[in-house]
């Protein structure tokens, strides 16, 4: 029961902080989010949450823990994409294609709410506010990977490292894991470099170099940005990507076309996009890992 009241609290924080102006939410919206409780999943350490090739017919919100989404390639090769964290919705684009085209592995032991599509549409025709603090999580992914396309193109390893930090330092702060400032980095230097394509030697030594030009400090798996305009502009990090403006509008319009088919169209129009994105990401770094 404990358990539940938390999975229960902490959906209700996660959306509540997408939903405009931080409203809470409204009893029949409360009643949404713990009908979704009864769809709790856990995941062991080292377990796919999905799985490459699968079919799916919905969604995972993660509510605990951290996942690691990637793709196998042909050759038994792993291409990491991005890391999932709390809040996050997993197994988009997966639902909109006949099978799965990347798989989310748990880096910890996770706890995820599991959404059908029949329970997304209800959301989108009853519940847009809800419907759009869901979907927030794939347009800040879309935003993330193109900051990664980024890093692949035109960012050295140096940069690359610190655009990292500053990154996981923001997006940990938005869910209360961080000050903005110091964290606890979630991966191991074996996972970072899966993260930012690079070997594991050459991110120790972009860590060590990052500390010992005092922009950062490193006790264990805490870091502590200590110059953090210095590391921003190194980085040329701009963290707006990783906030959004106000929904009041998007969802007024949603509810106006009280429809599933009008508001999902934006939907796929990102999945096509981020596809299209994540594979010519996976064609660049293998190119140059060949040169």
């Amino acid at each position: 029961m404990a358990s539940e009241a938390r999975t229960v609290r902490t959906l209700m924080g996660r959306l509540t902080a997408h939903i405009p102006e931080h409203a809470p939410l409204t009893e029949p919206e409360v009643v949404v989010v713990k009908k979704l409780q009864s769809a709790v999943r856990h995941i062991r350490r080292g377990s796919d949450i999905i799985v490459q090739g699968r079919k799916y017919d919905g969604i995972f919100i993660i509510v605990d823990g951290f996942g690691l989404r990637y793709k196998i390639m042909s050759d038994g090769k792993r291409q990491v994409f991005n890391i999932s964290l709390p809040g996050d919705m997993v197994g988009y684009p997966a639902c909109f294609f006949d099978q799965a085209l990347y798989s989310v592995t748990a880096l910890t032991n996770v706890t995820v709410c599991a959404i059908t599509f029949a329970d997304m549409a209800e959301m989108f025709r009853s519940f847009p506010r809800l419907a759009m603090a869901l979907f927030w999580s794939t347009a800040n992914e879309t935003a993330m990977f193109g900051e990664h396309l980024t890093d692949v193109g035109r960012r050295n390893a140096y940069e690359r490292v610190a655009h990292f930090v500053l990154e996981m330092s923001a997006r940990l702060r938005e869910i209360g894991m961080g000050d903005g400032r110091t964290f606890i980095m979630p991966l191991s230097q074996a996972k970072i470099a899966d993260v930012v394509g690079l070997s594991v030697p050459h991110i120790n030594r972009m860590l060590r170099r990052l500390r010992d030009e005092r922009l950062i400090d490193m006790k264990g798996s805490q870091i502590q940005i200590i110059d953090y305009d210095s590391l921003a502009a190194l980085a040329d990090f701009d963290g707006s990507y990783l906030s959004h403006r106000s929904l009041s509008r998007m969802v007024l319009n949603f509810a106006r076309n009280d429809g599933v088919a009008v508001s999902a169209l934006p939907a796929i129009e990102m999945v096509h996009q981020t596809s299209s994105h994540l594979d010519r990401d996976i064609d660049r770094r293998r190119a140059a890992g060949a040169r």
